[in-house]
């Protein structure tokens, strides 16, 4: 079947609309916030070699692999896609399970791990695309309460998923506003968190990070900051002054990355939370960002990030 851009899924055009009229709402923020640094001769934008009619969407998540291979799961009709790291299509996974594609996260182990806010699943795939484990039900979302762990299992509007050192699944339920927790087989452990702006509540858990010592760093969007917690939900700190952050990573023992969707910017903060360094801006040119979402960096320290409003993947270092 051959199609062109005009033929893209509806979900997928439908997103870019609220993304452009929410980049306009956004105009006077980037203008006003300029601290970011836009440096051209830092900045590249990847050329991923796609088959002949096939077309990028929003990209919402980025992943390297062991062997360096590049994981993008983008909301075209060809969600999720591995490239090498140059850029060049080595294969597609998981055709036709997904509707609207958000958190992405490859395990030690190389597992590639999904979730979908409008199937509200989070799936499980080997390098090959086999489903390894299915979390939630598909096109049934939970309220995230009920009797017997039964709505406790499903999900509104997925955005994330992490692991810890034991290989625990930890999984953050957006639109129910909580933190769910799995064994390695999948079944339920316990949850926490109720949207609110209190320590422990959320106001749209975004994306999960473990460190070293299993300590899971959730960005909670709407309320603008950074929860720590430890493995049993329990509350340790929080970072704020972050702008709205979408994305966190590590980026070496001593900072991480985060990505601002409202300046722009990609900021590295330090370990107490402070942010030391920005990149980037609000834009469509080199440098610039359209609500950065996808994040991730390879072993040389080049940043690569993944654009909602521009359909694109671009790198700094």
């Amino acid at each position: 079947m051959q199609f062109n851009k005009s033929t893209l899924t509806l979900i997928s055009v439908r997103h870019s609309l609220l993304y452009l009229l929410l980049s306009l709402l956004l105009l006077g923020v980037s203008a006003i916030s300029q601290a970011g640094v836009v440096d051209t001769n830092r900045a590249k934008i990847i050329n991923l070699t796609l088959p002949d009619n096939w077309y990028l969407g929003e990209v919402a998540g980025l992943e390297f692999t062991r062997n360096g291979d590049m994981v993008v799961f983008n909301r075209g009709l060809h969600p999720l896609l591995v490239f090498s790291k140059e850029g060049k299509f080595k294969r597609e996974l998981g055709l036709g399970l997904f509707k609207v594609p958000h958190g992405l996260f490859v395990d030690k182990q190389d597992y590639i791990w999904t979730t979908d806010q409008e199937t509200h699943q989070v799936l499980k795939f080997d390098q090959q695309g086999k489903i390894k484990l299915i979390l939630g039900r598909k096109d049934s979302p939970g309220s995230g309460w009920f009797d017997n762990g039964y709505q406790l299992n499903l999900f509104n509007a997925p955005s994330d998923v992490a692991l810890d050192s034991k290989g625990n699944i930890y999984v953050a339920d957006g639109d129910n506003y909580r933190i769910v927790k799995f064994d390695p087989s999948g079944n339920l452990l316990s949850s926490w968190g109720e949207k609110g702006e209190t320590a422990g509540k959320f106001n749209f858990p975004h994306s999960l990070l473990f460190d070293a010592e299993d300590r899971l760093y959730v960005t909670d969007r709407q309320n603008g900051r950074i929860q720590i917690f430890n493995t049993d939900g329990q509350f340790l700190t929080q970072w704020n002054d972050i702008g709205y952050p979408y994305e966190l990573e590590r980026y070496d023992d001593k900072t991480f990355i985060i990505t601002d969707a409202r300046s722009g910017e990609i900021n590295k903060i330090n370990l107490q939370g402070k942010v030391i360094e920005k990149f980037g801006r609000w834009g469509k040119g080199l440098s610039e960002f359209g609500f950065p979402h996808g994040l991730a960096v390879d072993k040389s320290g080049t940043v690569y990030v993944g654009e909602l409003l521009n359909w694109r993947v671009q790198t700094y270092h």
